[in-house]
Formats: structure tokens, C-alpha cells, sequence
């Protein structure tokens, strides 16, 4: 009995001094190289991405305003009759492309022409009068005050006249300026009042397009500026146009400003009304760093990248100053000589193994 008692005190004893050694073994082995056991532990072996990378350098670049606009004439005109009358006759309809000067409707001009001749023989007449009379004075046969007389007659009698002419030429009306007829408001055989509406004409061969520029960065766009216009209507074709003119005032509903674009509208393609897609120079940077759009993750943290450490991803958060046709221009995070990730680091957890493809 008291022996049995004596293994059981050795046996717990050698327990106590072996237990610490044992520990160190377990330890030893669970603390595998290269994490193996870790791996084993998990199940999920550390994944190697397969990505593209470059060289960090500086370029040049320029960054644009995208814009909706709306093409306009570059010249618009409502033509009217300065004269009344009953429309006689439409030289240029609608859809008639006219020169600057030519008729484009005449009234009939019967009254204004018998009103012209009248008015023309009185002239003759004062002036026949008062050619007469003048060597008269030197005889004393009439007054210089009499002599006077005729010579106001004349004057009006030329200013009756001139009335007379203007209204004659006014029974037609002429194009301000070459363009087309878009529209026409009166027919023929109709009463065309002085002043009321007759035909719009618009300038196509030359266009303007009216965008609005947002209020914080109107300062960006100046007279002169080059400019270039897309419409759906006719993919891959470009419109290049220079902004003539700036508002000096900010819409208050809209907070923007307008700007104008003049262009050649080539086959006049551009129609007055259409929308289009105008590109303005927002800034130019002669020393950035631009990157690809796709290399450029969000984090929680902000906008990062991935950079290539020696075959290992390593996550750097960037200040992303402007994005424009898939490409970022960073304002800090990265330095020239960095080997970014260009492809594939939206799949990237910092510390992945990298294969960096040819």
C-alpha cells in the first residue's frame, strides 16, 4: 500500500518537471517555416495574383470639361415688312438657301410705286420752279424771302420723294445675311401688316453652340480657347470650334454661366436645336503623374494604389486630383521609379504574392 502510494508521488512529480518541455516541443511544431503549418491550419494556401505593372513616370497632360450644349445659328433673324401690304409674290420658301441681300418676298407694290411717281414729279416741278426763279432775284423781279420760299419747297418736295423710295423698296423684303429660310408665317394673297412676322432665316453654314459652364470654374474658360463638338447623329465625327465668348453673368437657377463655341458646320451636318457634346480645356499640367484609371482602388482610407515590392503587393493611399478618359492624375502617394500595379489590384490584398505577366 505505501509503495503503490510512492509510484503514484514519482509518477505526478516527473509529470510536473516534463510538462514544460513537452510544451516547447508542441510549440516548435505547430511553428512550422515559411507558415506551412499556419496554411495547413486554414486550409487556404497564400494566393499569387497575376497583374500588370509599369514604371511611375511624369507626362503632360491636359484635363477637359465634358458638356451638353445646344447648337444655335450663328446668326438668327425674324424677317418683317416695313411697309403694309398684300404678300404678292415668295422668292425663297422654306428650306431655300439665300445670299445676304437677296429678295426674298415682295408685297404688291402698285400704291408705293404710284406714290413714288407722284412724289418724283413734284420734286420736278419744285425743282424746275426754283431753277427759274433764282436769276429773278438779281432783276428784282422776286424777294429773297420769296426766293427762300422756293428753295423749302424743294427740300421737301426731295424729302417727299425720298419717303416715297423708301417705302417703294420696303414693299420687298431681303436676306440680312446668307442662311437659310427655316419657317415662313404668311401666304400668299394674305394682308402682311408692317412689323408682323413674315419668315425666319437662319445662318447654318456657320453655327454657334451655346453650354453652360459650372459657377466654380467659369474662371477656367476664356475667348479663344480651343473647343471640340461630338453629335450622336454622326459617330466619330469632330466639330472643332473655338469659345468666342464668355457670360460675364451667373444663371441663378442653373449656377452656371454660358459660353459660346463658334464653328464651319461642314454640309451645315449641325441643325439649329440639336444637342450635342462639347469639350472644353479645363486645365493643362506639363509635370503630372497620371495612372490608369483601373489602378486606382477605394479604400476605407481613401483612394489607393498597389505598387510591386520585390514579387509583393504593397497597398499606397494617392490624392487623385482629376479623372478624365480613364486616366487619373495623382497629386501625391507616388514618386517616379515605383513600379505600380496596373491590372488586377482590385483583386489585391497587401502582402499577396505577385505574378507580374510579360
Amino acid at each position: 500500500m505505501v509503495k503503490t502510494r510512492m509510484k503514484r508521488s514519482q509518477c505526478f512529480a516527473f509529470a510536473l518537471v516534463a510538462l514544460p518541455a513537452l510544451l516547447q516541443v508542441l510549440f516548435l511544431a505547430g511553428c512550422g517555416s515559411d507558415g506551412k503549418a499556419s496554411e495547413e491550419a486554414t486550409g487556404k494556401p497564400q494566393r499569387t495574383i497575376a497583374v500588370n505593372v509599369e514604371a511611375v513616370e511624369r507626362h503632360s497632360f491636359v484635363d477637359y470639361f465634358d458638356l451638353i450644349g445646344t447648337v444655335r445659328g450663328a446668326n438668327e433673324a425674324t424677317l418683317v415688312f416695313e411697309v403694309g401690304g398684300v404678300l404678292e409674290t415668295v422668292l425663297a420658301d422654306k428650306g431655300t438657301a439665300v445670299k445676304k441681300g437677296a429678295v426674298v418676298a415682295r408685297l404688291d407694290a402698285s400704291l408705293y410705286q404710284a406714290g413714288f411717281d407722284e412724289a418724283k414729279a413734284g420734286y420736278e416741278i419744285a425743282k424746275q420752279t426754283y431753277e427759274r426763279s433764282a436769276p429773278l432775284v438779281d432783276q428784282g423781279a422776286i424777294s429773297d424771302l420769296d426766293l427762300a420760299s422756293l428753295r423749302n419747297e424743294l427740300e421737301m418736295a426731295r424729302a417727299r420723294m425720298a419717303s416715297a423710295r423708301y417705302q417703294l423698296d420696303h414693299a420687298s423684303v431681303r436676306a440680312p445675311f446668307s442662311g437659310l429660310v427655316d419657317s415662313r408665317f404668311i401666304d400668299v394673297g394674305n394682308y402682311a401688316a408692317p412689323g408682323a412676322p413674315f419668315a425666319r432665316l437662319v445662318q447654318t453654314d456657320v453655327v454657334k453652340v451655346e453650354v453652360p459652364i459650372p459657377e466654380i470654374h467659369f474662371a477656367r474658360v476664356k475667348a479663344g480657347d480651343d473647343a471640340w463638338v461630338r453629335a450622336d447623329q454622326y459617330a466619330g465625327r469632330v466639330f472643332e470650334g473655338v469659345v468666342t465668348f464668355v457670360s460675364a453673368e451667373v444663371d441663378q437657377l442653373t449656377r452656371t454661366v454660358t459660353a459660346e463655341i463658334r464653328l464651319t458646320n461642314e454640309g451645315r451636318a449641325l441643325r439649329p436645336g440639336m444637342t450635342v457634346r462639347a469639350k472644353l480645356i479645363k486645365e493643362r499640367y506639363s509635370e503630372a503623374i497620371v495612372v490608369p484609371q483601373d489602378a486606382v482602388v477605394i479604400t476605407e482610407n481613401g483612394p489607393a494604389v498597389f505598387l510591386n515590392v520585390n514579387g509583393v503587393a504593397e497597398s499606397r493611399l494617392v490624392e487623385v486630383i482629376t479623372v478624365h478618359e480613364e486616366l487619373a492624375v495623382i497629386g501625391s502617394g507616388l514618386e517616379e521609379g515605383l513600379m505600380l500595379v496596373t491590372t488586377g489590384a482590385r483583386d489585391l490584398v497587401s502582402g499577396e504574392s505577385l505574378e507580374v505577366l510579360p
